[in-house]
């Protein structure tokens, strides 16, 4: 599958118009609230993913994603043998984690914040494999 384009231009355009606050609040109006919209980003990730960019690759990576205060979302990716695929919870052990506030990983989804800078200003802590956070950005199409 490809990515849902229009979803994605429509996000992209809440990130733009929206800050900080304001993306705290459409999070929680969308549809199936926070968890609605993760859940919708995290599928078109898993359409936007190119097997033949991770060929022979086989990695976990596990999302940490806060809103505010103590809520936390929990999301994984799994790559293996030519496939991704999406879950909430945790896996066993994840090749990376990914520690980030939800403003920020869709700023990040959407192009408008470039990782390495936001990994450099401690808006994303990462843990784990450091090199297969910076390869796996690689193995998807990016709008």
């Amino acid at each position: 599958m490809a990515i849902d384009r229009t979803a994605f231009d429509r996000l992209a355009e809440v990130v733009a118009d929206r800050k900080g606050d304001g993306l705290v609040a459409y999070a929680r109006e969308h549809d199936g609230g926070p968890e609605g919209l993760l859940d919708d980003v995290f599928t078109n990730m898993t359409n936007a993913f190119l097997p033949e960019k991770a060929a022979g690759e086989r990695a976990d990576f596990q999302y940490v994603l806060r809103l505010g205060g103590d809520e936390e979302y929990l999301y994984f990716l799994s790559v293996a043998d030519g496939t991704c695929r999406w879950g909430r919870g945790t896996v066993a052990a994840p090749k990376v984690t990914m520690r980030v506030k939800v403003p920020d990983f869709l700023r990040l989804v959407t192009g408008k914040l470039h990782s390495m800078q936001a990994f450099l200003t401690g808006r994303v802590r990462i843990s784990g494999d450091t090199f297969y956070a910076s390869k796996f950005e690689k193995w998807f199409e990016r709008p």
